[in-house]
């Protein structure tokens, strides 16, 4: 006779079991089980064992393990994907299937140190997880090219769906010049050339970072409105001439001191009437989540810089406020993600 569980023991246990759904998904898609059921659907035990170069046992483990979760279905003896795991077969390359890997080898064992993170107030995550010697994972990962080509990649399919969003529904018609303070790779720069064709766009990112944005602007054809140049946000002040300034998923990543200061380089950089724009993960100003909101924060304090946190738009527009800056108006790009956007007074 089954034991009769509490109903507190119940309504817990998706909490202290969540790690083994990790499991069976990172497992599964490390063998390249869904991208099997996607090209040959209904194939038994015997058959996958063999595909996937496992033991019987194992093999059943693994199967038992994503029949329960809800990763795979099984019809008499055959196995399929199910809806949640059928784009991971189809499309590899799109955002789902490129967080896997980054959270299997980049946060999975490093977050298991937010007590600590915590309690000390520093990134202990990245320092016993993740080997070398910066103080944020971003210098961390020019120390271990594979794990940087694993981020790069979440980050690229990340950042492609977010610039198109941005390009889509923030107003930039009365601008002529941004400034995209930490735009990287150009994802969002060359988004949004695209999309407001008389826009001229400076990115402005570490000067290692700045020739291979160029690079790939050139290859895109936007060089004669697009360019990076080198700058280092936290000890350069921001170059003048624009009349707006872009933070793409950039100030989340630091203290409220740091964000502060470098929204007061931007208004004393822009004119009068000048854009400014800030976009971000969201939180609700009354900090009760959402769920994404609150793993990021444990993210950038655990592992990213062990300063940072997802602010709510209440915040930020308190800071546009101390900086000079009136809020004009809030733009939410679906349920995670808000434009904060502002004026220069």
């Amino acid at each position: 006779m089954e034991e009769t569980r509490k109903p507190d023991e119940v309504a817990l246990r998706p909490y202290y079991k969540a790690h083994y759904h990790f499991q069976f998904l990172s497992a599964a898609f490390r063998f390249g089980l869904f991208d099997i059921l996607e090209k040959d659907p209904g194939l038994t035990l015997t058959d996958i064992a063999t595909r996937l170069g496992l033991e019987q046992q194992p093999a059943r483990i693994l199967l038992l393990g994503c029949t329960a979760t809800g990763l795979v279905r099984k019809e008499g003896d055959g196995y399929h994907n199910t809806e949640l795991t059928q784009p991971l077969g189809a499309r590899p390359d799109q955002v789902p299937a490129t967080f896997i890997p980054w959270e299997t080898h980049g946060i999975y064992r490093a977050v298991s140190w937010l007590y600590e993170s915590l309690k000390e107030n520093d990134n202990i995550g990245l320092q016993r997880e993740i080997p070398g010697t910066a103080p944020t994972l971003y210098g961390r990962l020019a120390e271990n090219p594979e794990l940087e080509g694993v981020f790069h990649t979440m980050m690229s399919a990340v950042s492609r769906l977010v610039a198109e969003d941005v390009a889509a529904e923030v107003d930039m018609s009365e601008y002529r010049h941004l400034l995209d303070v930490g735009g990287g790779a150009a994802m969002n720069a060359v988004h949004l050339a695209r999309f407001w064709t008389d826009l001229e766009i400076t990115i402005g990112d570490l000067p290692s970072i700045a020739p291979l944005a160029n690079e790939k602007i050139a290859e895109l054809g936007l060089a004669d409105r697009v360019r990076a140049v080198g700058l280092d946000a936290f000890h350069d002040e921001f170059p003048v001439g624009h009349d707006a300034v872009l933070f793409a998923h950039f100030l989340e990543i630091w203290s409220s001191e740091r964000v502060r200061g470098l929204l007061t380089k931007a208004s004393r950089a822009l004119p009068s009437g000048g854009g400014v724009f800030v976009v971000t993960p969201y939180q609700n100003d009354d900090e009760t989540g959402p769920e994404r909101s609150a793993y990021l924060s444990a993210y950038f304090h655990t592992v990213a810089s062990g300063e940072g946190m997802v602010y709510t738009p209440k915040e930020y527009e308190q800071w546009f406020d101390e900086a000079g800056i009136d809020p004009v108006k809030r733009v939410l790009l679906g349920p995670d993600t808000v434009v904060i956007c502002g004026r220069k007074r």
